[in-house]
């Protein structure tokens, strides 16, 4: 290889470095600057608190809260609800840099800008995933503080916090990729609405309606525990060894997957990388309208 040739390999590698930190920096600025992200924000900051206080009344004093209920209450009720509510509140931030570009028609500005549709895509990604991982790391530092403090107010003991780290990390994991699927889902979908209408529908029912058709179907019934949503709160179900049986048979129907959390967050994770995948494809490849 020529000399010429390592240099321009070098200038255009460092162009698109350049590009990328520009993007980056956009979409953050964008995001920051919107009054809604710091409302949706802030209502996750006072759910949270409330939940470390609630976490700690039913608990007879010298006695601590079990690890599954501290779990619940850092993921936001993500095993009952099917995914948690920050990330309810978190969609419309996350469809709505891809949503409002279509909309209103700026993805060519965009597009001329960077000269690049991967690199805005990655950038919207990357942007999205840092938030949502903030929010999760943030949301449960508020959680545990609010939840210690009412423990010891009430004279009662703290829970076995090195416990729900595996919970917490799962939460985490989840609400990082909660973004990334958002997004690639807008953008193939070219519409805030049926990106949420999907997003939340098929969580709640589409899974279970697939699991059932699935564990029906000889041969491939062993796929029904392979969804995406039920692999994800499989990686959030921790803890539920302090339950009692009734209540543990419960949650594993909620959770409605029998893979273990590794395996679970190794699952959510595979298919958060084939949306995104398909929602770089879809934003690359077709024009805007």
């Amino acid at each position: 290889m020529s000399p010429t040739t390592l240099t321009l390999d070098a200038g255009t590698s460092v162009t698109r470095s350049i590009a990328m930190q520009r993007a980056i920096r956009y979409e953050w600025r964008h995001l920051t600057a919107l009054r809604s992200t710091w409302i949706l924000l802030g209502v996750i900051a006072v759910l949270s608190l409330l939940a470390g206080v609630t976490a700690s009344f039913g608990v007879a004093s010298g006695t601590a809260p079990t690890t599954w209920s501290m779990v619940t209450a850092f993921q936001m009720d993500a095993i009952t609800m099917q995914i948690p509510l920050s990330a309810l509140l978190l969609l419309p931030l996350a469809s709505g840099p891809v949503a409002t570009e279509f909309s209103r028609g700026t993805a060519r500005t965009t597009w001329l800008t960077l000269a690049s549709r991967r690199t805005a895509f990655a950038a919207k990604l990357l942007v999205g995933g840092a938030l949502g991982a903030l929010s999760a790391l943030g949301g449960t530092a508020l959680v545990a503080f609010s939840a210690s403090a009412a423990l010891a107010l009430s004279g009662k003991a703290q829970p076995a916090w090195t416990q729900t780290l595996s919970g917490v990390l799962g939460y985490t994991v989840f609400m990082t990729c909660w973004p990334l699927i958002v997004t690639s889902v807008a953008t193939v979908a070219r519409s805030r609405i049926a990106a949420a209408l999907l997003l939340v529908l098929w969580p709640l029912l589409g899974e279970r309606i697939a699991g059932i058709l699935l564990s029906l179907a000889p041969g491939v019934d062993a796929l029904a525990g392979w969804l995406p949503f039920g692999a994800g709160r499989a990686a959030m179900a921790t803890g539920t060894d302090t339950l009692a049986d009734a209540d543990r048979a419960l949650v594993e129907t909620f959770v409605g997957s029998d893979l273990s959390a590794g395996a679970g967050t190794a699952v959510f994770v595979c298919f958060t990388i084939m949306i995104a995948t398909l929602g770089s494809w879809s934003y690359s490849k077709k024009d805007a309208r």
